[in-house]
């Protein structure tokens, strides 16, 4: 009776550690991958970084895939509490257009150089994509953009489902332009908003888990001499002054510990008492993530967006004056 009971148990440590020991998904590791990249880059003093699509071997496209990889990439290291700034992709891809350069070509040290010095980015991080069986393996480099230097680089490994499989499947949504440069049709803002010196840009919301909205905001000084100081505005606790409301009706709010990249403040006194600074023709990218206190579901579709920003010239490390500004507008989420 002792004998089966101890095979019995061997069995079943058997057979849950084959469980433990499944491939990860997609998600989950791209956020390990991101904590490792997050890691090297700050060791090394890096301030500003640019992630660039993921490609195969020989540095095609591996469709829809290399994409997303970049951009789950980018809004993981803007999410984070992190020592370096990270370039929106859209700027990317707008400067790389203007300088006739093309993402593949980032290897070369004397684009990267480039990049460096349009952007003000001194490290780039980009990939491969291998397929392996039923998997996708990820390598990850960080190198520098003056020396072309790898300074980083990381590992990943994540299970070709059904989604993986369907991104690679799915040409990329680039076309060419007249000129023969890849157009940006696909990847502009879906709402682009203007308050002064201060640009606020927009992709589309994404789902998180089936529960949440993430706004993804680049915020650009069109100023050229001056700084400015922007926040987002909160209620006299912890929520942020703004919701996403989806096309039932149901509201989606944003606490402080959901915002991530831009300083949040209440509007006192005609001013704000935390802030973030955006240089002059600079931009900051910015995350906010939107749940349900009733943990309601959500799904793709328009929802109506309001968020109030505070926006001043001057900030002594205490307090500033600042004008409130309210964006309300229709936004897609997919």
């Amino acid at each position: 009776m002792k004998t089966r009971q101890l095979i019995a148990a061997v069995c079943s440590v058997v057979l849950c550690g084959g469980v433990l020991a499944q491939t990860p998904s997609m998600d989950t590791e791209l956020a390990s991958l991101t904590e490792k990249l997050a890691t090297q880059i700050s060791d090394h003093g890096k301030k500003k970084v640019a992630v660039i699509d993921f490609a195969d071997l020989e540095g095609g496209s591996q469709g829809e895939l290399g994409k997303y990889i970049a951009e789950q990439l980018t809004v993981n290291l803007v999410m984070g509490k992190r020592d370096f700034s990270v370039l929106d992709r859209a700027n990317l891809k707008k400067i790389l257009a203007e300088h006739k350069l093309t993402s593949e070509g980032l290897v070369d040290p004397e684009n990267a150089k480039k990049l460096g010095q349009f952007a003000g980015v001194d490290a780039l991080v980009l990939g491969t994509i291998i397929p392996k069986g039923t998997n996708i393996s990820l390598t990850a480099k960080i190198i520098t953009t003056d020396t072309a230097e790898i300074v980083g680089a990381a590992r990943a490994e994540f299970k070709a489902d059904d989604t993986v499989q369907q991104l690679v499947a799915k040409p990329a949504t680039q076309s060419a332009a007249p000129d023969g440069t890849a157009s940006l049709e696909d990847d502009k803002p879906k709402v682009v908003k203007s308050y002064g010196d201060l640009r606020v840009e927009m992709p589309p919301l994404q789902i998180l888990n089936g529960s949440h909205y993430l706004l993804t905001m680049t915020l650009t000084n069109q100023n050229p001499k001056r700084s400015i100081w922007v926040a987002l505005s909160t209620d006299m606790g912890s929520n942020v002054k703004g919701a996403v409301t989806d096309a039932g009706g149901t509201e989606f709010r944003g606490e402080w510990n959901s915002v991530s990249g831009i300083a949040f403040t209440a509007y006192q006194n005609g001013g704000f008492f935390r802030a973030t600074e955006i240089r002059p023709n600079d931009s900051i990218v910015a995350t906010v993530k939107f749940g349900s206190y009733f943990s309601r579901q959500i799904s793709p579709g328009n929802c109506r967006l309001q968020l109030e920003f505070l926006i001043g010239h001057n900030f002594n490390g205490s307090f500033g004056a600042a004008a409130e500004e309210n964006l309300v507008t229709q936004i897609p989420a997919n």
